[in-house]
């Protein structure tokens, strides 16, 4: 991703993005072999997150959301990989601050039990983003604050196709309100 590598400063994002989203970038495999699928939307600390990743994940979140809206009786907000892909970069700096703190994690199985109506098979990606998420919400300002330190030491290349504005840096947003899980 050339052009793309940079250090990345900027507030944390509250893990599921929130307002009126548009969706982007967002489509699927339908069987048919694309090496675009398996390029990385974003590397973080050598770790890949693909393409296939977050678009499989966006659509995940997005059914969670619909779900979510559909229940409210509120119109559904759509999420593309493009608006979900700072909140994955979180989401190992996430995970790890809460072991190394002794702060709760629900297993996996607790997520996709949460998750079943509105996603009955979600993607390892997702599962780990709600388990993230579910962390985020216990955090206090203090915590949060460490946690955006982190994350703004980390060394992360996000592909041009991804990037919210395709320049900024500050391609992490202020924090919004997160959905609840159902």
């Amino acid at each position: 991703m050339p052009g793309s590598r940079q250090r990345r400063s900027a507030s944390i994002a509250v893990l599921v993005v929130g307002g009126a989203l548009t969706l982007g970038a967002c489509g699927g495999t339908d069987g048919i072999e694309d090496p675009g699928i398996t390029a990385p939307a974003a590397i973080v600390e050598g770790h890949e997150i693909t393409v296939a990743q977050a678009q499989q994940s966006s659509r995940e979140v997005g059914q969670v959301v619909a779900a979510q809206a559909e229940a409210s009786g509120q119109p559904p907000q759509e999420v593309g990989p493009d608006q979900l892909i700072g909140s994955l970069i979180q989401v190992p700096t996430l995970l790890e601050y809460a072991e190394q703190n002794d702060i709760p994690v629900p297993s996996g199985e607790t997520i996709e039990k949460q998750l079943d109506e509105a996603v009955p098979t979600p993607s390892e990606t997702t599962v780990d983003f709600f388990r993230a998420n579910a962390v985020y919400s216990q955090l206090d300002q203090k915590q949060q604050q460490e946690v955006a330190q982190q994350v703004r030491d980390l060394d992360v290349s996000i592909s041009p196709r991804y990037r919210p504005d395709g320049e900024s840096p500050n391609w992490l947003q202020s924090p919004s309100p997160t959905p609840e899980m159902p």
